[in-house]
Formats: C-alpha cells, sequence, structure tokens
C-alpha cells in the first residue's frame, strides 16, 4: 500500500509555530523571574533597592564575626558596598557605604575595628566620610537604596 506524501507548506507551518511558542515560553519565563520572585535587587530607572537579608540573622553574623558585611554592588556590579551594623538593636544602627576609593578596596581590620585604604589612611568602622547609602529596616529585612541621587541617611 502506497503511503502518502506529507504537505512541506504544512510542515513549514507546524515548524514556524514551534518556533513562535517556545520563543513566547521563554519570554514569559524570563519575566516571571525578574518580578521580584527569588531576586534581592529591585531595580527601576529612578530606583535600585537591595534587600539584604534578615535584620536579626545578619546582626547576629555581624557580632558573631566582628566583621561588617561586604557585597558588590548588585544593580551594575561597577562598586562594592560594605552593610554595617552598630549596636544591639537588630532593627537599627545599619549602615551602607562604599566599599572603595577608586580602584582600592578597603580593608577591614578586626582587632582595631576600622578599615584602611591603600594609602593607609584609616576609615572609622561606621564608613566615615565615605559616600553612604540610606538603610531601613522593613519587615525584619535590611533594605539599602542604592540610587546615586538619594539623600544620605542611616538607620541608627
Amino acid at each position: 500500500m502506497p503511503v502518502a506524501r506529507s504537505d512541506p507548506r504544512r510542515a513549514t507551518f507546524v515548524g514556524i509555530v514551534g518556533v513562535v511558542v517556545g520563543t513566547v515560553m521563554i519570554v514569559l519565563v524570563l519575566f516571571v523571574n525578574n518580578l521580584g520572585g527569588g531576586d534581592k535587587v529591585r531595580s527601576s530607572s529612578s530606583h535600585a533597592a537591595f534587600d539584604v537579608g534578615p535584620a536579626k540573622n545578619l546582626a547576629e553574623a555581624v557580632t558573631r564575626d566582628q566583621t561588617p558585611l561586604l557585597f558588590q554592588d548588585p544593580v551594575k556590579f561597577q562598586r562594592p558596598i560594605f552593610v554595617q551594623h552598630l549596636g544591639d538593636n537588630p532593627d537599627r544602627g545599619w549602615t551602607a557605604f562604599d566599599a572603595a576609593t577608586g580602584n582600592c578596596v578597603l580593608t577591614w581590620h578586626r582587632e582595631s575595628q576600622d578599615f584602611t585604604d591603600c594609602n593607609g589612611r584609616r576609615i572609622p568602622k561606621d564608613g566615615g566620610d565615605m559616600h553612604h547609602y540610606p538603610v531601613k529596616v522593613e519587615n525584619d529585612h535590611v533594605i539599602v537604596d542604592l540610587n546615586p541621587d538619594t539623600p544620605t541617611t542611616s538607620s541608627s
């Protein structure tokens, strides 16, 4: 019994539909992943907030390890920041500041509880005159506002 030949136009149509459906699925997955489901950085053209994590756990870690938290810039990966906790209350005493001067990342000294830059200049544990970023504790999470135009504040 002879087998009927398939129409090449039908095969082309099925192939095009498959590519379109696959592309739409990829775009949907990327869109859903960027809605903030697991991301710790929320960003728009005028605002970037970094969710560092649970205030109580982070404050305990800073106290236990006697060292501030160091993060590569979570928005543009251009500037590292230190997130420091000072005091006993996990909801207060947070500060965030640039961790580098030019191409030099600050060095933390556990013994003296301060930093030095590459020229040996001492910088206090609160970041001193380094550029600071506003920090707040919201829903028990430490949030750093990385928008360069936001006035500097801390949750002290």
